[in-house]
C-alpha cells in the first residue's frame, strides 16, 4: 500500500475549498476527491515490521505547541505529467515537521520517503485548462479569504493505487501535542 503522512484540513477550511472547487468553470478542471495537505510521501510500504516501527515513531512524534497553518495564496505546479492548482501555506514549523517525518520514516525502514516542498494542498488537475482561464480564476480567488488555523495532529493516509492517485483513505491520526487529563 502506498502511504502519505499529511494533514486533514479543518471542517471550515474544507467546506470553503469544496465551495471553490464547485466554482470551476468547465469540466476540464478535475477537482481532487480528497482534500489533504501532504507532508511526506512514504511510497509503497508493506512489510509488517516497517509498518509497526513507523506507527510507533509517528505516535512518539511531538511538537511543543500546536502549529499555525497560514494559507498564503494559490499557485500552479507541475507534478510529473500533470499541472495542478494548489493552495500554498506558510508554516516554517510544518517544514521542519515534514523533514522530521522523513527522517523517522527512514529510521523505521521506509526506503525513500519524499518530503513535500513547498507545502501545498492540491485542489485540481488543470492540465487541459486554457492558461487564460487559470489566470482569470487565480485573479478572482485570492487566498486572503482563508483564516490561519491551528493543527495539533497529523494523519497517515493510504492510497489503493500509487503515488499518482488523488484518492486518499485516512488510516490513523497521530496527536502532535501533549495533552493533559483533567484532574478529578
Amino acid at each position: 500500500m502506498n502511504l502519505v503522512v499529511g494533514i486533514t484540513p479543518s471542517e471550515s477550511l474544507r467546506v470553503a475549498l469544496l465551495d471553490l472547487q464547485s466554482q470551476f468553470w468547465t469540466s476540464d478542471w478535475d477537482p481532487y476527491s480528497y482534500l489533504m495537505l501532504p507532508l511526506c510521501s512514504l511510497g509503497e510500504v508493506t512489510h509488517p515490521l516497517v509498518l509497526e516501527e513507523l506507527d510507533h515513531a509517528l505516535m512518539a512524534l511531538r511538537t511543543p505547541h500546536p502549529i499555525t497553518l497560514e494559507p498564503v495564496g494559490f499557485d500552479v505546479f507541475t507534478r510529473r505529467d500533470r499541472i495542478t492548482l494548489e493552495l500554498k501555506f506558510q508554516a516554517p514549523a510544518l517544514d521542519h515537521l515534514s523533514v522530521k517525518i522523513g527522517t523517522i520514516a527512514k529510521r523505521a525502514g521506509v526506503k525513500k520517503p519524499q518530503v513535500r516542498a513547498p507545502l501545498t494542498l492540491p485542489l485540481a488537475t488543470i492540465t487541459t485548462v486554457a492558461p487564460d482561464d487559470v489566470s482569470a480564476w487565480l485573479q478572482l480567488h485570492p487566498a486572503t479569504a482563508f483564516e490561519p488555523e491551528v493543527i495539533s495532529e497529523i494523519t497517515l493516509f493510504r492510497t489503493w493505487k500509487n503515488s499518482e492517485t488523488t484518492f486518499f483513505i485516512p488510516e490513523t491520526d497521530y496527536l502532535l501535542t501533549e495533552y493533559s487529563l483533567p484532574i478529578s
